[in-house]
């Protein structure tokens, strides 16, 4: 299911967008992990993992115990960047969002300026978060 639901989002500009934020702010030899919630629940998600190189070596959604997260928010975001540590190695950006806000990032013009409305919202927890991303948004 959760393959389905992140068909629903990605469109060609947004799978773009999302190649050029991890090749920005993803660093060579971590992964980036995004869980989109609906009503507490995971709704979808997206691990990628990057090589030494700094290229893409793989995208995936959680399986298994990562898959299960759901409630708060910020105890699932730790759950799952644990898991993800454990399976894939180290994980430099952890992205959890409502699918409300997911769907709005994707379509807003001013990425940063969306990702902070969610943020605003309580709609948005980002951990961890590397430095480039962190100044990007402030």
């Amino acid at each position: 299911m959760q393959s389905a639901n992140l068909a629903l989002l990605l469109t060609d500009d947004a799978v773009d967008d999302l190649a050029l934020a991890v090749r920005t702010f993803v660093p060579a030899g971590s992964s980036v992990v995004a869980c989109i919630f609906d009503d507490s629940v995971l709704w979808t998600s997206m691990l990628i993992t990057v090589d030494e190189s700094g290229h893409a070596a793989s995208v995936s959604t959680l399986d298994g115990a990562g898959a299960q997260a759901g409630g708060d928010m910020t105890h699932a975001a730790g759950e799952v960047v644990s898991w993800v540590q454990a399976h894939y190695g180290p994980c430099s950006l952890g992205f959890f969002v409502d699918r409300e806000h997911a769907q709005a990032l994707l379509r807003a013009s001013d990425k940063a300026e969306s990702v902070r409305a969610a943020s605003a919202a309580g709609a948005l927890v980002l951990s961890p978060i590397p430095p480039a991303l962190a100044i990007a948004l402030a």
